[in-house]
């Protein structure tokens, strides 16, 4: 790999390449029968590079908010917690100073029988390993190498060490039992037959090169440039208009609304594409949502309204929705873990780079660098990720070009804060806070001392309500002056923010409650002064109570923290693999188990264990232990809220259905549980039909529930399509669903002189508003719709003969 530092960006472009359809290609819209033997030895698998099925996310994190009601709680951290770390070169040290009682641990002895391992050689192989490693064996140079002792990293800023240390020493053990000469010595305490088949396991769960897993990307010398900066630098405005300029190409974007907005930008020719002229006296568009220069020169390359020479044809593909405007279309707008591996293209742009080190979701932008096929590859972002990056092409013959920008606009740290006086806040103010209630919180407390009406956006809100929360904050006629959000606001909105105010720099992480980090604390701040968008040029930004602007104060200046590490996920046919080397009562989670426990896994890359684990797990077990793998992986990866009692209720409804009848009505799956009476109730509210005193704010929370259940519907209707037939009637609540959210939160306020009408302000676009004709499913044929058919009348029989030998026995 060679690099090449560049002032400004040289753009090839190269001629066409003919490819098949974009639909065809990249949806999993199929179901697969296999034996009911899930240890059968699969055969090889023609989906090389198709991530667990529960990966493929779609732009939605896994998981809810943090629940502010446990701020001030922490969990009860792993047992190997307390040792300290000063860099990276403690680790061996530490190694060798906690193996003993990390061997002596109940639940390393759990996971090695659940991983195959007999209780009677546990005890005996644990002792010997953990002899060897405090007498120094990682001391010598050749052990070193022969064991490849520079995957295992610990680091002061590691959120969990104990949980990292748990990792590492287990993954050293594996290797360590699986080298033949240190066998031969083992075989004297421990039987053959354990060896062998921790050697299967070990052997079989090996993810060492995940660039081999791209055979097509690996068959060309892709030219990529990175464009790294600070927000509001304008480092993906290149980007978009070399995708613009290209007959094949893709965006990958880390949220639906930023895919769904380069879709509607591209169709309607808003973006001038690279080698074209742009018109005179056309207007710059100040609204976008992408990192762009916002120009105000009279040929703005990013245009308010549209042109039919510069509108491109484009697809959207997210995690719960498809918009096909031609089976032809030459480029496609996507969210990351949506992006398709098999087709070849001009241009490739990839969005928020610097989240390949997300534990959640990292893996799909890991997947992005190495696998996407494209001649050109754009990858933007901060420049934490350029070594990251830097380091996953040296197993590749690509080309790496990097571009650096600077800030457009000056962000001040004001030299006071609002020491806690909301009568200072003003318009144009953007409050920060990190839950829910106190979100609505600091919302009450502003509109109370400043008659100021206040906008919201927050994680759990749908992303269309957070856009439209957006708009009536910009729109300086809505009556809405001040936004009140979480670190929501960092990415995907565009938010004419003069000033940021912080009331807190510390935010709840699902375990603890932790300082923000350097690149958070930038990414949030970088949102005030976005350039043109003010009178003045530069953004400021503050803190809400005094004790925190000295920290806010030695941050800004400072560099983001490096990234350590790019996520990898396993594939489909590597889970099939290594379900064969586990027992064969092997539980969900100890298949989850295996990567970040056992696989070796070289740097920079890491391979995590899944967010909420246990909770995925139980439920797969309890509710999905009949479905054949890939069901159960889909299932157990599905995009929701897996602390949120009803949202788990109504998937285990989902899976019961599925279960009994294999087709799965939207209606009878909701008909448990309160989301339909409560948007009902909103809508009788809506049309003057009932009293609303009070009741928005407590709607909200079920309607945001009722929104995050159409979105696992059609999320699971777009990888199981026979089964989760009713897309188009899911689409149609989940608008109305809007709707409702959206009278809610415009009505939620302190004074009653404040509420307004359903029909106030902005209103969310329907289909025929967004102004680009499109379909949700590709052209089918009636003789596919008759197969479908079939299949389904098959698959109730084989449930139904399921059952009955269950039955029986």
């Amino acid at each position: 790999m060679s690099v090449v530092m560049l002032p400004r960006c040289r753009l090839l472009l190269s001629k066409s390449i003919k490819s098949e359809s974009w639909l065809e290609a990249s949806q999993v819209h199929f179901r697969r029968l296999r034996s009911n033997d899930s240890h059968q030895r699969p055969r090889n698998s023609n989906y090389p590079q198709q991530t667990f099925p529960g990966n493929q996310r779609g732009g939605f994190k896994y998981g809810g908010r943090s629940n502010p009601q446990h701020v001030m709680k922490q969990k009860k951290g792993h047992i190997l917690d307390g040792f300290s770390v000063r860099d990276a070169s403690d680790t061996l040290l530490i190694m060798e100073k906690q193996v003993h009682k990390w061997a002596d641990l109940p639940h390393v002895h759990s996971r090695l029988e659940s991983f195959g391992v007999p209780r009677t050689d546990v005890q005996p192989i644990l002792s010997i390993f953990a002899r060897e490693v405090s007498s120094g064996l990682l001391h010598n140079p050749i052990e070193q190498k022969k064991y490849h002792v520079e995957r295992f990293v610990l680091t002061a800023k590691e959120l969990n060490q104990g949980l990292r240390l748990d990792q590492i020493l287990t993954q050293l053990f594996y290797s360590w039992a699986s080298d033949p000469e240190q066998q031969e010595v083992l075989l004297k305490s421990v039987s053959r037959n354990t060896l062998e088949q921790m050697s299967y396991l070990y052997s079989t769960a090996d993810m060492s090169y995940p660039a081999d897993m791209y055979p097509k990307a690996r068959s060309m010398r892709r030219k990529v440039i990175m464009h790294v900066g600070p927000t509001n630098s304008g480092k993906t405005h290149m980007a978009l208009r070399a995708l613009a300029a290209a007959k094949t190409g893709v965006y990958s974007g880390p949220l639906r609304l930023l895919a769904h907005e380069i879709w509607d930008r591209l169709n309607k020719g808003q973006i001038v594409p690279l080698g074209m002229d742009p018109d005179a006296d056309s207007e710059p568009d100040t609204s976008t949502n992408m990192d762009i220069i916002e120009e105000s020169v009279s040929r703005p390359t990013v245009r308010k309204e549209g042109k039919a020479k510069y509108a491109r044809e484009c697809n959207l593909r997210t995690g719960e929705e498809f918009r096909i405007v031609s089976e032809y279309a030459g480029l496609v707008s996507c969210t990351v873990e949506m992006t398709s591996f098999s087709l070849p293209v001009e241009v490739a742009v990839v969005d928020e780079i610097q989240m390949l080190a997300d534990p959640d979701r990292g893996s799909a932008w890991t997947s992005a660098v190495l696998g996407l096929p494209a001649e050109e590859l754009h990858l933007c972002g901060e420049e934490v990720a350029v070594p990251i990056v830097q380091a996953l092409l040296s197993d590749t013959d690509d080309e790496l070009f990097i571009n650096r920008y600077e800030r457009l606009t000056p962000l001040t740290v004001q030299d006071k804060s609002l020491e806690g006086d909301f009568s200072r806040v003003q318009k144009g103010d953007c409050l920060v806070a990190f839950s829910r209630s106190g979100i609505f919180a600091l919302k009450r407390k502003v509109e109370e001392n400043t008659g100021l009406r206040c906008a919201v956006a927050y994680g759990r809100l749908p992303p269309e309500i957070r856009a439209e929360q957006a708009a009536l904050f910009n729109n300086p006629h809505s009556g809405y002056d001040v936004m009140i959000g979480s670190d929501a606001i960092g990415m995907g909105l565009n938010l004419k923010i003069k000033r940021i105010i912080f009331e807190t720099l510390h935010k709840f992480d699902g375990t603890v409650e932790r300082a923000l980090s350097v690149s958070q604390i930038k990414q949030i701040a970088g949102r005030a002064g976005r350039y043109g968008l003010h009178g003045e040029p530069g953004g400021f930004v503050t803190t809400l109570h005094a004790h925190d602007l000295p920290m806010l104060h030695s941050t800004i200046p400072c560099q983001p923290d490096p990234i350590m590490f790019a996520g990898v996920s396993p594939t489909l046919a590597w889970a099939e693999s290594v379900l064969q080397a586990l027992p064969v009562d092997a539980s969900h989670q100890t298949l989850l188990e295996v990567a970040p426990y056992v696989s070796h896994v070289r740097p920079p890359c890491r391979a995590f264990v899944p967010s909420k684990v246990k909770e995925r797990s139980q439920f797969v077990e309890t509710h999905a232990k009949d479905m054949k793998l890939y069901d159960r992986l889909l299932i157990g990866g599905s995009p929701m809220n897996w602390r949120d009692p009803l949202a788990v209720e109504f998937a285990a409804r989902l899976c019961q259905i599925y279960n009994e009848k294999i087709r799965v009505p939207i209606l009878h799956a909701l008909r448990v549980g309160p989301y339909i009476e409560a948007l009902e109730n909103v809508e009788e509210m809506m049309s003057g039909g009932k009293s609303s005193a009070g009741a928005p704010s407590q709607g909200l929370v079920n309607l945001e529930g009722l929104h995050k259940s159409l979105v696992l519907y059609l999320w699971l209707s777009y990888r199981l399509p026979v089964a989760f037939y009713q897309s188009e009637e899911a689409y149609a609540l989940k608008e109305r669903t809007e709707k409702a959210l959206d009278w809610c939160l415009r009505n939620v306020s302190t004074r009653v002189a404040d509420r307004q009408p359903a029909s106030f302000g902005l209103r969310i676009p329907s289909e025929a508003e967004d102004g680009v004709e499109y379909r949700r499913t590709p052209a089918t044929r009636s003789q596919d719709e008759s197969n479908r058919e079939l299949g389904v009348k098959y698959a109730k029989l084989l449930n139904s003969e399921r059952r009955s030998a269950r039955g029986q026995q």
